[in-house]
């Protein structure tokens, strides 16, 4: 399989989406990279006819994810690779996280993602093909002093995620789970991807837990090992070597 893909990447502004969305460019394919501020996209990525920035919000109710799909779909008339990457961490203890913040890690990380897929897998149905990746987490495989909230969610996405690449199997359309460990990203970064329990919320019997926790963070920013501009190089060949062998194989 050689012919140009197209690719449908959310939370492209940053991290693995952003590198993904420059990997597939410089590799000759097309990409769509949404965010829900897709200026910040724009900023980021250099300009040119493979290249299209569009607003996606995924948190949003379903019918309103099915429009912004449905426009998508009209930049390039149809997507090949959808790649569900957006996602944030909620720390704090169990005991001391709100409802309504459990569900929004919850709806940004399982929820939002699996409308996606709702609202991109009819087109992929009547087509007979496509990729759907999903960005998990090695999280997803142990509990985690503070953070395991977000765990939970990427081991629900874990979860569901296989069980969705059955489902569509026969319909032409694969998936693909991508579970990276500790990558230089802004995931962990306290003033973007991480929603942390205030004061106001923290119990103080949890001090001692949530000083260790707190410090973790502090230390696992910035000093992660994993080089993003490669894992994003390693997903796209691993998302090339498993089209071009379905498509042999049902050649």
């Amino acid at each position: 399989m050689t012919e140009q893909r197209i690719w449908l990447i959310t939370g492209a502004s940053q991290g693995f989406g952003l590198e993904l969305a420059r990997v597939a460019l410089d590799r000759g394919d097309r990409v769509i990279a949404t965010s829900r501020n897709p200026d910040k996209v724009k900023a980021a990525i250099e300009p040119s006819k493979n290249f299209a920035a569009a607003r996606l919000d995924h948190n949003e109710p379903l019918p309103q994810v099915k429009a912004a799909i449905e426009s998508i779909l009209t930049i390039f008339g149809t997507v090949d690779v959808v790649v569900n990457n957006a996602a944030y961490v909620q720390t704090g203890m169990l005991e001391e996280v709100s409802p309504e913040d459990t569900l929004r890690e919850f709806q940004a990380n399982v929820f939002g993602p699996l409308n996606v897929y709702r609202a991109v897998l009819p087109h992929l149905r009547e087509k007979g093909s496509g990729m759907l990746l999903t960005i998990g987490s090695m999280a997803a495989w142990y509990p985690m002093l503070g953070c395991n909230l977000y765990n939970a969610s990427k081991a629900a996405i874990r979860w569901i995620g296989l069980g969705l690449a059955e489902e569509v199997s026969t319909f032409g359309v694969q998936h693909c789970l991508i579970e990276p460990g500790f990558f230089k990203t802004d995931l962990l970064n306290p003033t973007s991807n991480v929603a942390k329990t205030d004061d106001s919320q923290r119990i103080p019997a949890y001090a001692d837990m949530n000083s260790t926790a707190d410090n973790n963070f502090e230390v696992f920013h910035g000093a992660q090992l994993g080089d993003p501009v490669k894992g994003a190089k390693i997903i796209y060949e691993v998302s090339k070597s498993l089209a071009d062998a379905f498509f042999r194989y049902t050649d």
